[in-house]
């Protein structure tokens, strides 16, 4: 197990040794039978590979470095977790609430972010790469030097997003695509798509 799991509170009340509790939270997190919210809502290095968390409350949670690799989150309530450099690969978080997240470095390569809501997220030099943000909300995001490399942006609202040396090649936008007057998709190598 990488890094430790801080929700010592209530399972110390319990009787529970930490070690063994913590370790039946990951087990139980990965094999799917985790439907729990966290008392303290900290796991950072944690490792919750194929998690099934769907509609979590994780709001404010701290899983800076935490390994989530192809879990479900579906609409979780990750607004304002720090999500700093995690390992979020392949992971279902369409219709998830991330508000003013922190995914700074996040490894989000084939995500599915539909329908989320990363208003304000600082998404700074993350990797979107392939992700799935078709009409994602990602307003005033800060993208600055993110990866959003063949990213599908159909339908998605990136108005007031800061865009600075973000790599959109190959991203795919369309009508519905809400962007900045000023953007240039095209200068950016983006590509539209007719639907």
């Amino acid at each position: 197990m990488r890094g430790g799991c801080l929700w010592s509170g209530a399972l110390l009340a319990l009787g529970i040794p930490a070690a063994a509790a913590f370790a039946q939270l990951e087990l139980d997190a990965q094999l799917g039978r985790s439907q729990i919210v966290f008392p303290s809502k900290d796991c950072p290095a944690c490792n919750l590979t194929g998690a099934e968390l769907p509609g979590a409350d994780l709001s404010g949670a701290n899983l800076k470095e935490a390994i989530l690799r192809q879990a479900n989150l579906q609409a979780a309530d990750l607004s304002r977790a720090i999500l700093n450099l995690a390992d979020l690969r392949g992971a279902n978080l369409s219709g998830s609430e991330q508000a003013g997240a922190f995914l700074w470095e996040a490894d989000l390569a084939q995500a599915n972010l539909q329908q989320a809501d990363l208003t304000g997220a600082n998404l700074q030099v993350a990797n979107l790469s392939g992700a799935d943000l078709r009409r994602a909300i990602l307003t005033r995001a800060d993208l600055t030097g993110a990866k959003l490399h063949n990213a599908d942006l159909r339908g998605a609202d990136l108005r007031g997003a800061f865009l600075e040396g973000a790599d959109l090649t190959g991203a795919l936008y369309n009508a519905q695509t809400r962007l900045d007057p000023a953007f240039n998709p095209r200068a950016w190598g983006m590509v539209f798509v007719r639907d």
